[in-house]
C-alpha cells in the first residue's frame, strides 16, 4: 500500500533548486498528519531537486531515485518516507534573508560553536541550517567548495520552537568532507545536523 502527496514548494531567495529545510518542513508537516507519534526522525538528502517533489509513504525501502529519504518511527513501527522529484516545474520564489537571520550569531572558533539568542519567525530547521552554514564558513574558511545540508536527526518534529537561546556545535569532521553538528535549545540537545562539501 502506498500513500503519497505532491508538495507545493517555491525556490528560496536566488536559489534555482529547492532548499532542504523547505522539503524537510513540508514533508514532515504532511507526515505528522498521516501518522501519529512520529519520532526518531532521520532525514537524509541524496541530491538536489529543481522540480516539484512528492512525498511517498511506501512499503518498499528503495531509495534509488529519491531526492531524500526519511526513516522514522510511528505507531506502526519503523517506516520510510521517500521524496521523489516530479516533472512539474517550480513556478515561484520568495525572499529569504539568510544572512540577516544569522548576523546576530556569536561564534567561538576555539570550540566551533555558534550561539543565537532571541525569538525568530523562522522554522527550527531553517535556523539550524542557516547557523550551520554560517559556522562552517568561519570554522573552515579555506576549504574549497559549497557546504550543503545533507542530513537531520531529531527525536521529534517541531516546526518552530520558542527558545531564548540556540546553540550549535560542530562535534565531528570526517576528512574535511562531512561534518556532524549538535543543536541545543536552551541548553538541551535538540538533534543533529550533517553538512557535506561539494
Amino acid at each position: 500500500m502506498m500513500t503519497e502527496q505532491m508538495l507545493t514548494l517555491k525556490f528560496k531567495g536566488e536559489r534555482k533548486y529547492l532548499q532542504g529545510p523547505d522539503i524537510y518542513n513540508e514533508a514532515l508537516i504532511w507526515l505528522t498528519n498521516q501518522r501519529s507519534e512520529v519520532r526518531d526522525i532521520d532525514f537524509a538528502f541524496h541530491r538536489m531537486a529543481t522540480r516539484q517533489v512528492k512525498a511517498v509513504l511506501a512499503d518498499s525501502d528503495t531509495t534509488a531515485e529519491a531526492v531524500a529519504a526519511c526513516a522514522f518511527t510511528s505507531e506502526r513501527g519503523r517506516e520510510r518516507l521517500l521524496l521523489l522529484e516530479t516533472d512539474q516545474a517550480v513556478s515561484d520564489a520568495y525572499p529569504y534573508p539568510e544572512d540577516e537571520l544569522v548576523r546576530p550569531m556569536a561564534v567561538e572558533l576555539a570550540t566551533r560553536t555558534g550561539l543565537l539568542r532571541g525569538t525568530t519567525v523562522y522554522s527550527d530547521i531553517e535556523i539550524w541550517v542557516a547557523m550551520t552554514k554560517a559556522l562552517h564558513h568561519q570554522v573552515f574558511p579555506d576549504l574549497p567548495g559549497k557546504w550543503l545540508f545533507v542530513r537531520a536527526r531529531f527525536p521529534h518534529f517541531r516546526s518552530a520552537t520558542a527558545a531564548a537561546e540556540r546553540k550549535l556545535a560542530i562535534t565531528a569532521c570526517f576528512n574535511n568532507k562531512l561534518t556532524r553538528s549538535e543543536a541545543f535549545l536552551d541548553g538541551s540537545k535538540a538533534g543533529e545536523i550533517y553538512f557535506s562539501i561539494v
